[in-house]
């Protein structure tokens, strides 16, 4: 019969009731917050794409890492923070975190409101600090409440007893601790408002400037430094930028970047982050030889990001038919085409003519001298870079996070709360005048030892000797087993433990 009775208290529990229970249950949290940490460590098996040194994640990963990098990229855990996924567990966790404070604050803060200042003396009795004094009276009841109170307790009074109560807010650490968690979780879900969060990298060359409108400003880069500590150039030293800030044309700010000092404009923190270690080909200057006799006819320059249509060296005239800024040869690909529109391997075809002779044309691959044996031709002129200025693009960082000022304060709180609940304790202590004896009982949620010293100094100006604090009961589930030779029954049992627990509803912790 009861079975049935709860069976059908479960079918008319709503939906709501059923997604209530489940985020009100601390096994759920626990679930939720091991899914966080371990999709939080598989996030830091590689480098988050805001921390690549690269533009491109769809190639850095699988360049840098290989196929493992490659699927790590593509199940999206290269953007973990920002996945639907993760947010979603962060969000079950707010839930779960809310509920779980609503349905245990709730009962406590009543519980605490309405306990009575005149608890029964059975109740006092069993208090691990208990103390009595025999022919008493009123006024020894008012020598305890003058005492308590230059121990900044606060009193309560009825005809015959006291409570006098202290440190009541440690009681609601934990859940200041949530609070500050869910401050510090709205502080995440801060990213999603538009303009309030913004993260990526800004590669610059020398001279260039980029406008970012997430942001709301322009960069550029008015000179790159790239020091080495040795000559084969392969442990870095140093890399800075002289960057100026631009709203519309005007220069807003200049700053000479070096790791780890930001500039911040604009609630936008701007970072020397990273450089291209692959140079690219800024000016040189080409010398035009004949390659049999070794005769030179001169020199000309070309500016590999904006090359001109002619040259003149000596008197040959040289006009660009192709020029492929990043050249790359591969005949499955359609033979000779750009890899990019930055100059790393430039590569140009001319045609070489004077008057009275038939124009002739070659290609010109500085990085790859043997393009003439490559290509299988026999070229008449040579075509060679005497004088080369190289350049490196600058990495620079911008990250602007409004939820950073919302997540400091969630951990403001979040240590509140822990120092409340490590370093205070509620106390309380009772005292009932019955029969002419003075009962005093205390109870505290953690040191014992701090209560005890209180407890003694409040009561010997009563002229009651020194007490200890009683064992704690290792478990309630021996309680029965103790109370079995006094052979009471059920009802005079569950009528003496409640006496007994009487005002202390979950102080001990």
């Amino acid at each position: 019969m009861q079975q049935a009775e709860t069976q059908k208290q479960k079918k008319q529990k709503s939906i709501f009731d059923h997604v209530w229970d489940f985020f009100a249950s601390v096994k759920v949290a626990i679930v939720i917050i091991i899914a966080l940490a371990l999709t939080a460590i598989l996030g830091t098996i590689y480098p988050q794409e805001n921390a690549i040194p690269s533009p491109n994640p769809q190639f850095y990963y699988f360049d840098t890492y290989g196929k493992t990098g490659d699927l790590y990229y593509r199940l999206g855990l290269s953007d973990m923070y920002n996945s639907w996924w993760f947010l979603t567990l962060v969000l079950m966790l707010a839930i779960s975190l809310i509920i779980c404070s609503i349905e245990r604050i709730v009962p406590l803060y009543k519980s605490l409101k309405n306990q009575p200042v005149a608890r029964k003396v059975i109740a006092i009795r069993s208090d691990r600090l208990y103390a009595s004094k025999a022919v008493a009276a009123e006024a020894d009841l008012d020598l305890l409440a003058e005492q308590l109170k230059k121990k900044r307790y606060k009193l309560r009074r009825e005809e015959g007893a006291l409570l006098a109560e202290k440190g009541r807010l440690p009681r609601f650490g934990a859940y200041i601790i949530h609070i500050g968690l869910l401050i510090i979780i709205a502080g995440v879900f801060v990213r999603l408002i538009p303009g309030a969060y913004y993260s990526d990298m800004v590669w610059l060359k020398a001279g260039e400037r980029k406008y970012v409108d997430e942001v709301g400003f322009g960069l550029q880069n008015n000179g790159f430094e790239l020091e080495f500590y040795d000559k084969a150039q392969t442990r870095v030293k140093k890399y800075e930028t002289d960057v100026a800030v631009y709203v519309g044309d005007e220069v807003k700010a200049k700053e000479h970047l070096i790791v780890n000092e930001p500039l911040k404009f604009n609630h936008t923190l701007i970072f020397q982050n990273s450089y291209d270690p692959n140079p690219m080909f800024k000016r040189g200057k080409v010398e035009l030889t004949d390659k049999k006799t070794g005769k030179s006819y001169g020199t000309f320059e070309i500016d590999f990001n904006d090359p001109h249509q002619t040259y003149q060296a000596g008197e040959y005239t040289l006009t660009m038919i192709n020029y492929y800024p990043d050249i790359k040869v591969d005949p499955d690909k359609g033979g000779v085409f750009t890899n990019s529109r930055d100059p790393y391997n430039p590569g140009l075809q001319l045609s070489i003519s004077k008057p009275g002779m038939a124009p002739q044309t070659q290609w010109m691959m500085p990085l790859a001298p043997f393009v003439e044996e490559m290509l299988g031709q026999d070229y008449q002129f040579k075509l060679q870079l005497v004088e080369v200025e190289l350049f490196n693009m600058t990495g620079l960082r911008l990250q602007k996070d409004l939820g950073i000022p919302v997540v400091y304060a969630g951990c403001a709180v979040v240590l509140w709360g822990l120092v409340l609940c490590f370093y205070f304790q509620h106390r309380r202590i009772w005292a009932r005048l019955e029969d002419g004896v003075l009962h005093i009982g205390a109870n505290t949620s953690k040191n014992w030892i701090g209560m005890g010293k209180e407890f003694n100094k409040a009561t010997a100006p009563l002229g009651i000797e020194p007490v200890a604090a009683k064992p704690k009961l290792k478990s309630k589930a021996k309680a029965p087993q103790q109370a079995a030779p006094q052979q009471e029954s059920p009802q005079q049992e569950e009528t003496t433990q409640s006496d007994a627990s009487q005002g202390k509803e979950g102080t001990e912790q």
